[in-house]
């Protein structure tokens, strides 16, 4: 998996030169390896957390942690496969196509995050749930636990609705499309990639660069390149470079 998401990570950083078979071959194998883990715990039902489904029998502890943690490995597995989809189908153009790329893997993450941390909840709600630790243990053990799996799901589930409203939108979060006057007045020359401007984007800070270069920067930057004055385009981070988040989601 790790190895996946590096390469995932190259091919999206590639752009034009991604070599799409190799993204096939990624997606291909993830998704064989999806089915496989599945087919092979078949009579454990293991999969039943993917739809908010409890165990039948109270789980171990141990038993809790592998179910959690190999439906988390799958669901990430998943995501990988659809962000291969994704680089895939997208046009590997520079502008607006990159950003919507970059946009379209953002919200695929994010809601990989919401789905992964849904995921322990019918676990640990049944392993809370042994009487024999003591009734009172454990009803307050279940509700602490519920009362903070619901704090996270609700920010993961605000994160998501972000990122698809970025999706939705058309406009440039930091900035604007340039007018030909101001591309003229700044020289028609991109800062960042020392070329002619390409799709012309304003800062707010009246600095223009091409759009697929600003982009590339505010992935990892918050300032104008040039005077870096801060730029708040987004509250929450980019997933735009393909990679997903590889810390393992156990309560």
């Amino acid at each position: 998996m790790i190895r996946a998401n590096v390469v995932l990570r190259r091919q999206t950083a590639l752009k034009g030169e991604r070599k799409k078979l190799m993204t096939a071959a990624v997606g291909i194998v993830l998704v064989c390896h999806i089915v496989l883990v599945y087919s092979w715990y078949t009579s454990e039902a293991i999969w039943k957390p993917l739809l908010l489904l409890p165990p039948r029998k109270i789980p171990k502890f141990w038993e809790a942690i592998f179910t959690i943690v190999v439906n988390d490995v799958m669901v990430r597995q998943a995501g990988m496969a659809v962000k291969c989809v994704l680089l895939l189908t997208c046009k590997s153009t520079r502008g607006r196509h990159f950003r919507k790329q970059g946009q379209l893997l953002t919200a695929v993450e994010y809601l990989l995050l919401l789905v992964r941390a849904l995921i322990p909840g019918p676990v640990w709600y049944r392993f809370f749930l042994n009487k024999e630790y003591g009734n009172v243990f454990s009803s307050l053990t279940t509700g602490l636990y519920l009362t903070f799996k619901l704090t996270s799901v609700f920010s993961k589930v605000r994160e998501f609705i972000g990122a698809v409203g970025l999706v939705t939108r058309c406009e440039v979060q930091y900035g604007s499309a340039a007018s030909s006057d101001e591309v003229l007045a700044a020289g028609d020359m991109c800062a960042i990639c020392q070329e002619k401007m390409h799709s012309p984007i304003s800062l707010r800070c009246k600095h223009i660069f091409c759009e697929d270069c600003v982009s590339e920067w505010f992935e990892r930057e918050r300032t104008c390149p040039l005077c870096r004055a801060v730029v708040k385009f987004a509250n929450f981070r980019s997933f735009a470079d393909g990679r997903t988040s590889l810390l393992p989601q156990i309560f």
